[in-house]
Parts: C-alpha cells; sequence; structure tokens
C-alpha cells in the first residue's frame, strides 16, 4: 500500500512537471501586452520597443506596447494587476513604480513587494549635474563649496517631482551634504531648457537630456552618479572619482502579476536575458544612456528588495510626500 502511494505520488508529481513544462513551452499562445507607464516618445516607451521587436522574434507572438501614462506610473500598474496572471499582460516596471511610489504616496493602490511578480532588469543609468556656462563651479567639489557655502540659494531644475532625477538628486545632495531648491517641470525639455536660458543655474537629469547642449557649449557637466562615466559625456567624471562616495543609478525592468507560473516567468526570463545580450540592443540602449541587465528572477527580486531600504530613507529623510 505505500509503496503504492508512494509510486502514485511520483507519477503525478512528473505529471504536474510536465504541465508546467508544457505551458512554459507553449506560451505565449496569443500576442503580449506590455503595459508602459509613460507616453509615447518616453524614456520607458523608447527603450522597450526595440526589447518587444525582438522577443516577438523569438517568442513567435507579437509583443505590443500599450501606453497607460499618467498617476506617476499606478494607472499601468493597477492595468496589470487587473489583468489574469498567465504571462500574457505584463508591465515595464521603472523605479519609480517599483519603489519611490512606496514612499512618495498616501495611498498606493498597489504593494510593489506584494503584487508584483519580477521577471528580469533590463536597464540601468546614471543621471547627470549640469549647468550653465555663466555658473561659476567647473567640479563637483566646487559646486559642493559653494552650495554649503550658501544653503537653499542655488536652484537645480529637474523633471517633475518625484522622477528619477529627482530622487537621485536628493542622493546626491545627502552625500555632499548640502542643501539645495529642486525645481520641478512639466517634461525633462522644459527644466533643459530653463537652464540653457538662464532661469535656472542647475539641471538634474539624465546624460542623454543634456548631452547635446553640452557639445553645443550651452551647458557643462559636472559629474555623473553611476558607476563609470558615460559613453554620452566622456570627460565628465563620476561621483566617486570626484571624491564622493555616492552612486546613483535608476533602472528599468520586466514585471508580472504575482502569481504567474513559475515555468512561465523563467522562460520569460530566459528569453528577455538572450535580448538583452544582443549587441544591436546593447548599443540602442547605451544611445539612451543605459547599460542592460541580465539577472534571475530572484536576484531581481532581491534587487528591489534592496532599493526599498536604500531609497525609503533617502525619501523619507527628505520629507517629500506626494499626494
Amino acid at each position: 500500500m505505500i509503496r503504492r502511494d508512494a509510486l502514485r505520488a511520483v507519477a503525478l508529481g512528473g505529471l504536474l512537471f510536465g504541465v508546467a513544462e508544457v505551458r512554459a513551452e507553449s506560451y505565449p499562445s496569443r500576442p503580449v501586452t506590455l503595459l508602459v507607464g509613460g507616453a509615447p516618445g518616453s524614456v520607458p516607451d523608447v527603450m522597450i520597443r526595440p526589447i518587444a521587436d525582438r522577443l516577438s522574434t523569438a517568442l513567435g507572438q507579437p509583443f505590443v506596447v500599450e501606453n497607460r501614462p499618467g498617476a506617476a506610473g499606478s494607472i499601468a500598474i493597477s492595468a496589470l494587476l487587473h489583468s489574469p496572471a498567465d504571462g500574457q499582460t505584463l508591465a515595464v516596471a521603472t523605479m519609480s513604480q517599483a519603489v519611490f511610489n512606496t514612499y512618495l504616496f498616501a495611498k498606493l493602490p498597489y504593494d510593489p513587494l506584494r503584487d508584483l511578480e519580477p521577471i528580469a532588469p533590463l536597464v540601468t543609468g546614471a543621471m547627470a549635474l549640469a549647468a550653465h556656462p555663466s555658473f561659476p563651479a567647473r567640479t563637483l567639489e566646487e559646486f559642493a563649496a559653494l552650495a554649503k557655502a550658501q544653503p537653499d540659494k542655488y536652484l537645480v531644475a529637474i523633471p517633475q517631482l518625484g522622477s528619477p532625477p529627482h530622487i537621485v538628486g536628493l542622493l546626491l545632495d545627502r552625500a555632499l551634504g548640502v542643501e539645495v531648491t529642486m525645481v520641478p517641470h512639466t517634461s525633462g525639455a522644459d527644466a533643459v531648457n530653463a537652464v540653457v536660458s538662464g532661469q535656472i543655474p542647475l539641471l538634474f537629469d539624465a546624460p542623454t537630456i543634456i548631452s547635446n547642449q553640452v557639445r553645443a557649449g550651452k551647458l557643462k557637466a559636472l559629474v555623473v552618479t553611476g558607476r563609470q562615466r558615460e559613453p554620452v559625456l566622456p570627460e565628465t567624471p563620476t561621483a566617486l572619482e570626484g571624491g564622493f562616495d555616492v552612486q546613483g543609478e535608476a533602472w528599468i525592468g520586466l514585471v508580472a502579476p504575482r502569481g504567474t507560473p513559475p515555468a512561465v516567468v523563467q522562460r520569460l526570463n530566459r528569453e528577455v536575458s538572450s535580448v538583452m545580450e544582443r549587441s544591436d540592443i546593447r548599443q540602442a540602449m547605451a544611445g539612451l544612456s543605459f547599460r542592460t541587465l541580465a539577472s534571475t528572477p530572484e536576484a531581481f527580486r532581491a534587487l528591489i528588495e534592496a532599493d526599498h531600504v536604500k531609497w525609503s530613507a533617502v525619501i523619507r529623510e527628505a520629507g517629500l510626500r506626494l499626494e
């Protein structure tokens, strides 16, 4: 009797394993929707489209980008969580959606750590501090000295409140021990124009946003916040090179609703990782000041959890809340 039950259990386990494998190998069974929390032409939108094209080819079904902008990305994540957990609807999750929003909004309609199934990280990118050519500082050290001497005097243009440039900027300010006034704008282009025109002396945003203006002599870049120099700003040192122990990058990844079958998650992770290793994708991402990433779903979950610890401290210390 015991032996017969044991054999039955083994057979059942094998059957279930086979079902999981069939699900993974037959996935996707129809077009896959990729929800993006930004408008067409936004950074996440531009970033994901060549990746979606390669995934369509690799998996034999269209990966269709669907833009759901608004509410700091919450609309897209809410749409994801109201979809079946079958891998047919995925979301492109920025660090804002997966980390920052938890501490910026009192009534966030989702819990990233509870509700999202991490699939794979896609890219990571640093920020840059730039200034109008007339600004007296030429280096991060000189800027820190000026800002310490006159707290809250200097204005820094940023995109929207709570955006990655804003939060990474707070990290840099904390590391430098300075107090500046962040001035939000409706877009990165508006922030750049405010500094180029001389209305505001400083700008904090992604390197690609400012690189053309730096080459034209309309802005000067003081520092980048990543672990290495940026290809579009090769002459600009990192904060570490400038003597400050600070590093701030913002990543974007792919997530599914919690409860998505593990076999589907693993299949997606393998295909996404393969796409991100392609030379054409690496080159396309470098043009957006991104480095490609590849890791397991478990490692991606660990990254998200670690960033909740890191960035919650920055946001809470700054007393930043959005409603």
